[in-house]
């Protein structure tokens, strides 16, 4: 598929492989894409020969060959004009953003979810962040094993406790960088998308610190509970987002479902125009089953928001007519399940 830079609407009865195609492009970006899934998940059973996905990407400023690719291993690869780079390289170039039905119920589950939500919009403002959760994440596993076996070793926790208080501290101060940069963006959207007041939450004052010593502190405080419960129950990785919508002044969680979506809907939009002020140049958008809970007037107010963003933006939906606000500035495809391929084809 060539793209014009206009925006890219996908239609297709359900199952065709619509959303294949936008879980294709996500893993151009770090992380699991889409689907959250694992490198060894994606490919086709039952052959499990791998997969590859390339693309020609063009900024302003120069074109870059970008492929990702599962061989023979579980790891997964990236390459960059020919030369395997780490994955936070591809964070360095473009930046990528996505909606899916799945994350309609991001405000009625749990908080792991919106923390990984938010981890993923803040690795675009700062590559670095996915670097700090890996050591983060390596040193609570070695913390949690030392509490599950019941060791006592006094230098050993304070050993791992400075150090994941450092990482935890960076952390949290990335999320609100994120979480202040989205805040101001809301002011860009149409009044017809409501605005979200979003912040870190917390079960304990000090999970969402920016401050070391605090969080030093508070893991020698806990240990002796920590070691009953056999885990670390405090710290940056148990942030939760908040949400309020703010013209009703109540939690999103409340909100209806309709809300709800046009709320997330705000949030990645208000995401999109912090990255451009803060990058210079729109992100990929990546929209799955957008307009699904939206009222007429808000899908007219989303396809006016998407023309004014400039940016490549993928949607799909089940009826080429979801788009027809856009009338002739959007490229439409079709796609179609024969004989268990999707085939692709342009209707403009």
């Amino acid at each position: 598929m060539t793209m014009s830079g206009r925006p890219v609407a996908i239609f297709g009865k359900n199952g065709a492989g619509k959303t294949n195609i936008l879980e294709a492009i996500s893993l151009l970006a770090p992380g699991r894409g889409l689907r959250n899934a694992k490198s060894n998940e994606i490919a086709r059973k039952p052959e499990n020969l791998g997969w590859k996905v390339r693309a020609l990407l063009k900024t302003t400023s120069q074109t870059y060959e970008i492929e990702t690719f599962l061989e023979d291993s579980n790891s997964r690869y990236v390459r960059i004009d020919e030369k395997i780079q780490p994955q936070i390289e591809l964070s360095k170039i473009y930046q990528m953003l996505w909606l899916s039905p799945s994350m309609d119920r991001l405000w009625t589950e749990g908080a792991e979810g919106r923390r990984k939500f938010l981890d993923r919009m803040t690795l675009n403002f700062v590559p670095q962040h996915g670097a700090l959760s890996i050591k983060y994440q390596k040193l609570l596993r070695q913390r949690n094993r030392l509490l599950k076996d019941q060791v006592y070793d006094k230098n050993w926790y304070e050993a791992l406790e400075e150090q994941m208080a450092i990482y935890g501290a960076g952390l949290n101060k990335n999320r609100l960088l994120t979480i202040e940069k989205i805040g101001k963006s809301f002011r860009n959207l149409n009044q017809a998308f409501p605005k979200a007041s979003i912040a870190l939450a917390n079960n304990q004052d000090l999970d969402s610190t920016i401050n070391v010593d605090d969080l030093v502190i508070a893991y020698r405080n806990n240990r002796q509970k920590e070691m009953a419960a056999g885990r670390t129950i405090l710290g940056p990785h148990r942030i939760d987002m908040s949400a309020f919508y703010i013209d009703k002044n109540i939690p999103v969680s409340d909100c209806s479902t309709g809300e709800q979506k046009a709320i997330l809907i705000s949030i990645i939009l208000a995401n999109a125009w912090a990255l451009i002020e803060h990058n210079g140049s729109p992100p990929i958008l990546l929209l799955d089953e957008v307009t699904a809970h939206l009222d007429d007037d808000r899908r007219q107010k989303l396809h006016d928001e998407i023309l004014h963003l400039n940016s490549q933006v993928f949607m799909t939906g089940t009826d080429q007519d979801l788009f027809a606000s856009f009338g002739d500035l959007v490229d439409k495809f079709e796609v179609t399940e024969i004989n268990n391929l999707s085939e692709i084809a342009l209707k403009n």
